[in-house]
């Protein structure tokens, strides 16, 4: 089955986290996604990723699934001669480098327009490719600090805090898959190419939402309020018999169901209670009395009572469980990916749902060096070795 980006060509410099996830998504759509791996480093810093086994990295398995790779020394005159004519076949080139290394490799966008006028050059970094932190090594870690994502993630009284995940260099790499794609719409229209800077830390800046806003407004300093809503309430995570359960009760039509469903009616035309707002400035009150109801409930129980009604409730799962919840599977979101390193391994399927599109359809992420051969022979190359020593 064809796949909306079948024939789209990019070079890929990315490595590690920031930057792979976008062009993998990219992958996953039918792009060409071509990795330059450096052969005297070992290529990609994830294929000794934890978790691995002895055969290779689960953490590259997903994140470069669907690329190919070739092994180029883009600092040798060779590698980048080789690096140029692969720039005339392409439509993008990625890189994830700090401002100025491609550059002083002869590879900047400027080197790369001489050859291909219309080459989109795009890039993710921690902190983008202008102002003064542009030349420095930035990482998820550091673009979550400087936007102020630490600063409002936590409960009362702890420390700033990261997200459990990589969420900066995840959320980027959907800003750069998504400004990648506008570029080659605008490109069929113009003919032109361009240069895309996403900067992680950008990225995480625009997903404070109302934190951000009330700083700008009031100067007032946010303080981290675990799982629960300054504008909402109730609006958290909750113990019960089996773990935690998590609601948001958003309007004043579905606090009457809420009470109604969790049969605390003696509390529904409380004026502490009729509104968010009071609700809000009451809430340690509110969420003591939410509480004691839970705890001798499990969350299966409190699901079965509050989605009838469409009040939003979930489970708490462990990463384990959510590979295994049938909401998740029927998704297609848990697919298993014969690796050509580590064999059989499960991972996140692909998280857009297009009607005529195989979301299934996941490939292994390449050996290192495996393509230099079909890639480079294709250029009618001699040097397949991508200029490395032999």
């Amino acid at each position: 089955m064809a796949k909306i980006l079948d024939n789209i060509r990019i070079l890929d410099f990315t490595q590690g986290h920031t930057g792979s996830f976008g062009t993998m998504l990219l992958a996953d759509f039918g792009a060409e996604v071509i990795k330059i791996e450096d052969p005297k480093t070992g290529g990609d810093v994830l294929r000794n990723s934890f978790p691995k086994n002895e055969n290779g990295s689960a953490y590259h398995a997903y994140m470069n699934r669907g690329k190919k790779s070739v092994c180029i020394d883009r600092h040798s005159p060779e590698g980048r001669q080789l690096i140029l004519e692969l720039i005339k076949t392409a439509d993008v080139v990625c890189d994830c480098f700090a401002a100025g290394e491609l550059e002083s490799c002869g590879l900047g966008y400027e080197d790369a327009v001489e050859v291909n006028p219309a080459i989109i050059y795009a890039s993710q970094t921690g902190f983008g490719k202008t102002g003064p932190l542009s030349g420095t090594a930035g990482c998820d870690l550091t673009s979550e600090a400087l936007c102020g994502l630490m600063q409002i993630t936590g409960h009362p009284g702890t420390d700033p805090t990261a997200h459990g995940s990589r969420m900066a260099d995840q959320y980027g790499g959907v800003f750069l898959a998504f400004s990648i794609v506008a570029a080659l719409l605008a490109k069929e229209e113009t003919g032109e190419g361009q240069v895309v800077d996403i900067s992680s830390a950008d990225c995480m800046f625009t997903a404070l939402e109302d934190a951000e806003i009330e700083a700008s407004m009031s100067g007032t300093k946010f303080e981290r309020e675990g799982n629960r809503s300054r504008s909402i309430a109730p609006y958290d995570t909750f113990d019960c018999k089996d773990g935690i359960v998590s609601t948001a009760v958003s309007t004043n039509g579905q606090w009457k169901k809420f009470c109604k469903a969790m049969d605390l009616m003696d509390i529904v035309d409380d004026p502490k209670y009729t509104s968010n707002e009071s609700r809000g400035e009451n809430y340690d009150e509110l969420r003591e009395i939410i509480q004691a109801k839970f705890i001798d409930m499990t969350k299966w129980e409190i699901e079965d009572l509050l989605r009838p009604d469409n009040i939003p409730s979930g489970p708490g799962l462990t990463v384990h469980d959510a590979f295994n919840n049938d909401h998740v599977k029927s998704r297609n979101m848990v697919l298993e990916v014969c690796d050509k390193a580590i064999g059989n391994i499960k991972m996140p399927g692909v998280p857009i749902k297009m009607s005529g599109i195989d979301d299934t359809d996941i490939q292994s992420a390449p050996l290192l060096g495996e393509h230099n051969d079909e890639i480079l022979g294709a250029l009618n190359c001699d040097d397949t070795k991508g200029g490395a020593e032999e």
